[in-house]
């Protein structure tokens, strides 16, 4: 049969790539509009600290420790509010303040009030002036000037009170990048003379979420697992079913895109690809529920990066999970304002039980130092209250560690004035840096056809990082700067902002005060658009991607927004296979690390082999090798799905269209 380890330079050369730059921290990439009308409404948030924080660490830990009374006994929002919300004093004085300054409290929620009112009211309580900016996807925000900055009154500044508005200039972006393919590449319905007697993962390293369940070694679709411990002794099916899967992005979908993902067929050249779920499956295909926050995006645009996320992220959690629901949290743009309104709305509703989250921005960006001497690190302190209320109610959360390798960040000196000849340094990408979030990194992938040539079994991974050419800023007068040392690879390092959680210490995490990130991996894929192929060609080595489908029309896509929604739709699995949720996963992934360490590494016996340990790598900052436990680069390893969940005797998935692996 025919192998091939790579996509081929024929048809990347037939790929064109539209990608979105790394942001920095400045305001270069926002259109100045004017001062804002002084009679506009809008509406903002307002958050006040949790209390008895030193029983909130305690009872996280207690709900993941399996000789703990408290294990895996979740609170309700209602139950979280009342043992560890702001006090009843702080929120009512809060509110006093704020309608004696004429503005209206529209909403209490568990950390928050949602509040309405004038700019001119705005701008006299946070002695500020407002102005118009627009963003880059042509949205109109409110912003303060020197960076965002308000000026706290006392009284609120007493009750610990922060407000993520008004610095849209924090922005974050997807961690994937599209290659979209001609149709002389990468052909809907059959060729003359295709052949389905192999599949595209084989041949040019592109997969579908069910190859990649067989080449990790997933449950089958078909077993039947009794959970330990349920109060329902019936056996489930492992396939998510009776779990709810979150996604947090700003774009809807197509559901035809979804749904063409299950069944559809394709090829290039004589390999013919056919994904025929309904013929396989005693399932229906999954569908996406759309919840909208402050409003939403708008209608699906398949020419956004948002829309291409959105849709991958779908297309590899349900096509991982095909019998879970999925609730789509729909946000206005990647603004960290939204994103924490995104959050809190999704603890609020408490309806899902994993949560992925394909993007990200640098930490340093949030440093007073990149910001004129104003720190943005309380909107991360308040996400982790947030992602902490969540592990709490028992939910995961999962965030792609980055496609920049190590050096993900723009440096200080460019953030404060943008020139050429500067270089991107170290750092990491949040969300996924938060220890209350799993952050997943990413691999590319070989496989090979066997024992049967629609096989897809796993032979090899590499995390080799690709040099990609200088990224170029756009600034406010129209000229443009440059930035060198641009990588694409799995992103990792250690944080500047979080100490180092105690999961980290049955590993050596290589740092004892900080956290390091990412903490697992999947397939993420390599060989970008603007790959630099003069200082490495990486057409001619071992690189992978993911098929998907995005406005009717087939498309290739790489990065660990690739990894993440796979990793979310796996813990779904053990969801249902234990009956109940299971909060911060990263106690277990650090504790099954440390065992298969215990037990020979590597070399362990082939059921406590739960993370694959022969992968090399580089992502330009920091080096895994064969045999090593943790690294910055991959985190613990990629997963032997099957030995993950515990499920060591469980039939394996197999060949994709099958009943096994619909």
């Amino acid at each position: 049969m025919r192998i091939r380890t790579l996509v081929p330079g024929a048809l990347l050369g037939a790929l064109t790539c539209a990608f979105s730059l790394p942001g920095s921290a400045s305001e270069t990439h926002m259109k100045h509009l004017g001062a804002a009308d002084q009679n506009a409404s809008t509406r903002f948030n307002v958050y006040l600290p949790l209390t008895h924080t030193a029983a909130l660490e305690e009872l996280l830990r207690d709900q993941t420790d399996a000789n703990s009374p408290s294990y895996r006994q979740w609170l309700t929002p209602e139950q979280f509010k009342e043992r560890f919300g702001p006090s009843h004093e702080s929120i009512e004085r809060a509110k006093a303040i704020l309608e004696a300054n004429s503005l209206t409290v529209t909403a209490e929620r568990t950390q928050s009030l949602e509040v309405r009112g004038s700019v001119a009211a705005i701008e006299r309580l946070f002695a500020t002036r407002l102005e118009l900016v627009q963003t880059p996807r042509g949205l109109v925000k409110l912003t303060a000037p020197n960076h965002g900055h308000l000026t706290m009154p006392a009284a609120l500044a007493e009750l610990g009170a922060v407000i993520p508005e008004f610095a849209p200039h924090l922005m974050a972006k997807v961690h994937s990048q599209h290659l979209e393919a001609s149709r002389q590449q990468l052909n809907r319905g059959a060729l003359p003379g295709a052949s389905s007697g192999d599949r595209l993962a084989n041949d040019f390293s592109l997969f579908y979420a069910n190859d990649l369940k067989e080449a990790y070694q997933a449950p089958s679709f078909r077993a039947l697992v009794r959970p330990p411990f349920s109060r329902h002794p019936a056996q489930v099916q492992m396939a998510g079913v009776g779990t709810t899967i979150g996604i947090v992005i700003s774009s809807v979908i197509d559901p035809v895109d979804l749904a063409a993902s299950f069944n559809s067929t394709i090829s290039i050249g004589p390999i013919l690809d056919v994904q025929e779920y309904s013929r396989n499956s005693n399932l229906p295909v999954p569908t996406v529920k759309i919840r909208p926050v402050d409003g939403g995006s708008g209608p699906f645009n398949p020419a956004t990066a948002d829309a291409f996320e959105a849709s991958l992220d779908t297309q590899m959690s349900l096509g991982t999970a095909p019998g879970a629901r999925e609730i789509l949290y729909d946000m206005p743009d990647l603004s960290e304002a939204s994103i924490t309104d995104a959050y809190t709305a999704l603890v609020e509703d408490n309806k899902v039980d994993v949560v992925s989250s394909s993007f990200g921005k640098c930490e340093l960006d949030f440093t007073a130092a990149a910001n004129g001497g104003q720190d943005f690190t309380f909107i991360l302190r308040q996400q982790h209250a947030i992602f902490q209320q969540g592990n709490a109610q028992g939910i995961s959360f999962f965030a792609s560690s980055g496609d920049d390798g190590a050096p993900m960040c723009t440096s200080i000196a460019f953030d404060n004035n943008p020139t050429n000849g500067t270089s991107f340094v170290k750092g990491v990408s949040v969300p996924a840096s938060d220890p209350s979030v799993t952050g997943v990194g990413g691999t590319n992938l070989k496989t090979v056809g066997a024992p049967s040539s629609d096989d897809v079994t796993y032979v090899s991974e590499n995390a080799n990082f690709d040099p990609r050419l200088p990224a170029q800023f756009t600034l406010t007068d129209g000229s443009t700067v440059s930035v060198d040392n641009h990588t694409w690879g799995s992103g990792g390092g250690f944080s500047v902002i979080f100490k180092k959680p105690g999961y980290q210490y049955l590993v050596d995490t290589e740092s004892d005060r900080h956290r390091s990130v990412p903490d697992v991996s999947l397939m993420m894929g390599g060989c970008p658009g603007d790959a630099d192929l003069a200082e490495q060609d990486c057409t001619v080595l071992p690189r992978s991607a993911v098929i998907v489908w995005i406005g009717q029309s087939l498309a290739v896509l790489i990065g660990t927004s690739a990894s993440t929604p796979e990793m979310a739709a796996v813990t779904a699995l053990l969801v249902e296979r234990l009956g109940t949720r299971v909060g911060n996963i990263n106690p277990l992934i650090y504790g099954l690390s440390a065992l298969q360490t215990w037990l020979g590494g590597r070399r362990a016996p082939k059921e406590f082999q739960y993370f694959h340990r022969n992968i090399s790598g580089n992502n330009n900052g920091f080096i895994v090798e064969p045999g090593q436990a943790y690294s910055e680069v991959l985190g613990n390893g990629t997963l032997d799905i099957k030995n993950f969940l515990l499920l060591q005797e469980s039939p394996a998935a197999g060949e994709p269209g099958s009943r096994s692996n619909p």
